[in-house]
């Protein structure tokens, strides 16, 4: 499943790492929330896009704005290649399988723009598919709701 609309984020205030402003990659619209890859060219999309215009090389973190740059929106201020910055901070992002206190301190990985995996490989043993790593399981809150820390 990916985001078709904003949405905001459960945070923990904890040290945070710098916010760099990216533009949108051609053809593609970033949602407030979402979880984004930097492509080789330096442009953002949404974690695991397909057809990316250059090699996603990274997640850069979690859209602060919304960005339509698909060329069909209306014209405003969130259409267009104007920069969105991009926030590297700890996040509670959804799990595609709940991870638990064994867990602590491993790496998690993007399956879509707002949903997160321990498991790196998306693929068969013949085609593997490496997703990209989003940050660390950090904690979980007392209702035990798990937090990822991005950068």
């Amino acid at each position: 499943m990916a985001l078709n609309r904003d949405r905001a984020l459960d945070e923990i205030k904890a040290a945070i790492g710098p916010e760099f402003g990216h533009s949108t990659a051609v053809g593609f619209r970033v949602y407030r929330g979402s979880i984004v890859a930097v492509c080789q060219d330096g442009t953002i999309l949404p974690a695991a896009s397909a057809n990316p215009p250059s090699p996603m090389v990274a997640i850069a973190g979690v859209c602060r704005d919304f960005r339509d740059n698909t060329g069909t929106g209306v014209v405003s201020d969130m259409v267009g290649d104007e920069p969105v910055h991009v926030m590297r901070r700890t996040f509670a992002l959804p799990f595609d399988v709940a991870p638990t206190w064994a867990n602590l301190n491993a790496p998690v990985y993007a399956v879509d723009d707002e949903t997160v995996t321990l498991t790196e490989n998306a693929g068969t043993e013949a085609a593997p598919v490496n997703r990209l790593q989003v940050g660390t399981l950090v904690g979980f809150d007392l209702s035990g709701t798990p937090y990822v820390k991005i950068g």
